[in-house]
């Protein structure tokens, strides 16, 4: 595949894309670096494709000034930007010193979208071009080395790079009209700035009050280990010796905590009648056995070791002392973020932990958060009358459903009861069974509910909020094998489709939906003020702001947040939660 580049030296050999662009417009633009961090590594080339026209190459290492200049007016021009996973490159070009305007076109966000949920991979530049062109796409030159004297080799296939994504661009464009996901696409495309922002930002770890609560923990991981040591220990010596037992003293660690394997002999040995060492198996039986108790805290709290507490600080950047996560704009198949490297959507929300996050100097965190939002979007999908109303009277849906569900004046409702309705309206909005019903109420909300009153309780709330029990009846009898989100976004099975996936999709990707479109329509504001994003977990947008101006940013927050979600919900009203806070931990 033969490219035609052009290596810019002067002012003279770019003027003809400057003088060109305008609104109609549409570049092509990837960039070659010395490395994959924007805040240690360098661009070393940018490369321009735009119609009837060579491949434009920069050596941002050798440019002059107006040559820079030059760059500065293109990507601020109004022209149609197309890129491929184009968070990576504005992040180095942000750190390069450059502003790049929209609107924007994500080849790799494109072919995520119209694969709707199909498929996890297969969204590499080089993956479509072979399925678009036809053609293969050598990459081997990837992981060159940029930094030194630049080969034709280097050159061409940083040319093609960018020639290609002018091709793949009509492709995809034409699919994307084609089965209606133009709004889901541009959506994507308006948060990137955010996403952008929300990267390089990233948040502030209190690193004395994490190494703290890490040695707490690892403490308290050691005192539990020696309980449940104990309780084992104390139990088997009443027993028949398990056959990993020989050899070893009777007086010693008899057991490793860490072996399903070993576990679950040792308690079938006590006589406990269990098939694994599965949380949802052991919580049943955890109030009827304190042994079991003591080994589902104790993996509790190896699991935050393991997963956060010892392997938070090494995220911490050495150039601006905060973590600077991963995010991935479509990360599951409803179109959620996702977060890794670390994931800080997963760290627990007890105080001690999020306490940890702050602020730096001069700055608070401006927190907004969507009251039920998943509630709110089932009653709008569903248009369950009953749920419309007490949304619309600023009723409290917990508290309501358990006054339907038990009898009982909704003033009079305790709160061990409100938690009990929590978990029957989140678990049932996804069609759980009793079973499962009584298993979510214990593990996520710590509420005891018998077989029996799980039973009643799932057929007492489809009679109470029958809209919601239409809709998932129409859908559970249908044969669908796609379904779409208030604001168009796709998802589409191969086979028939889990029930519980069929309920979740509109759902869950329309609460999706509405947190991008909140994201990208408060990104220029908070720009402007020196506001940044650090972060975002499903419902909630976290903000750093100058100490002063956060007042002033939490009503714009919550107004913007607001207006998000009134562009997909129309007959319920959205409510927002917003907290001005010293750290994570006190919204």
């Amino acid at each position: 595949m033969s490219i035609q580049y052009r290596f810019v030296k002067t002012i003279t050999d770019i003027q003809p894309l400057l003088s060109s662009l305008n609104e109609h417009s549409i570049i092509a633009i990837d960039t070659e670096t010395t490395g994959l961090d924007p805040f240690q590594n360098r661009i070393r080339l940018i490369q321009i494709a735009f119609i009837n026209q060579p491949v434009f190459l920069i050596d941002l290492w050798k440019v002059s000034d107006d040559i820079i200049s030059s760059l500065k007016k293109i990507f601020t021009s109004p022209a149609l930007k197309i890129f491929h996973n184009a968070k990576f490159d504005l992040k180095f070009l942000i750190k390069s010193g450059f502003k790049i305007h929209g609107p924007y076109f994500d080849t790799m966000l494109a072919a995520q979208i119209l694969s709707a949920g199909q498929k996890s991979q297969g969204f590499k530049l080089s993956d479509l071009v072979r399925e678009e062109l036809k053609i293969d796409l050598p990459k081997e030159l990837q992981n060159s080395d940029w930094s030194g004297e630049l080969s034709h080799e280097q050159l061409s296939y940083a040319a093609r790079d960018a020639q290609v994504l002018l091709e793949i661009y009509h492709s995809l464009f034409l699919k994307l009209e084609n089965v209606n996901l133009s709004a889901t696409a541009k959506l994507e495309f308006e948060c990137l700035p955010a996403v952008v922002d929300m990267e390089l930002s990233g948040m502030l770890l209190h690193n004395k009050k994490w190494k703290k609560l890490t040695e707490e923990l690892e403490k308290n991981q050691n005192d539990l280990a020696a309980t449940l040591q104990q309780r084992l220990h104390e139990g088997l010596k009443r027993t028949l010796q398990l056959p990993f037992m020989e050899n070893l003293n009777t007086e010693g660690q008899l057991l490793n905590l860490d072996s399903p394997k070993q576990m679950l002999e040792a308690l079938q040995q006590l006589g406990i009648p269990l098939k694994s060492t599965s949380h949802e198996e052991l919580s049943q039986l955890s109030r009827q056995f304190p042994v079991i108790q003591a080994l589902i805290d104790y993996r509790k709290v190896t699991k935050v070791l393991q997963s956060f507490a010892s392997a938070l600080p090494k995220y911490i950047h050495p150039v601006t002392n905060r973590i600077h996560p991963d995010y991935w704009q479509i990360g599951t198949s409803t179109g959620r973020f996702s977060c890794r490297n670390p994931n800080l959507q997963q760290i627990p929300r007890d105080q001690v932990f999020r306490e940890c996050f702050i602020p730096s100097e001069g700055n608070l965190l401006v927190i907004g958060d969507y009251s039920q939002i998943e509630l709110r979007v089932a009653a709008e999908i569903s248009h369950d009358q009953r749920m419309i109303d007490a949304f619309q009277q600023n009723q409290d849906i917990h508290c309501l459903t358990a006054s339907l569900l038990i009898g009982k004046d909704i003033n009079k409702v305790t709160k061990e009861e409100r938690q009990a309705a929590k978990a029957v309206n989140f678990g049932l909005l996804y069609a759980m069974g009793a079973r499962g019903l009584q298993l979510y109420a214990q593990n996520s909300y710590g509420v005891e509910m018998t077989n029996q009153q799980a039973v009643d309780f799932r057929q007492r709330f489809f009679e109470v909020y029958q809209g919601i029990a239409s809709w998932q009846k129409e859908l559970g009898t249908s044969s669908l094998k796609e379904i779409r989100t208030l604001n168009g976004r796709l998802r589409i099975w191969e086979d028939h489709p889990k029930i519980t996936e069929l309920f979740n999709t509109p759902i869950q990707g329309t609460a999706a939906d509405i947190m991008k479109q909140a994201m990208a329509m408060s990104f220029p504001y908070l720009n402007r003020n020196n506001v940044h994003l650090i972060g975002t977990v499903h419902d909630e947008i976290l903000l750093e702001s100058p100490q002063e101006k956060a007042q002033e940013i939490s009503h714009f927050l919550k107004e913007t947040m607001i207006k998000a979600g009134k562009k997909f919900i129309q007959q319920v009203p959205i409510e927002v939660d917003i907290a001005i806070a010293k750290n994570w931990s006190e919204k």
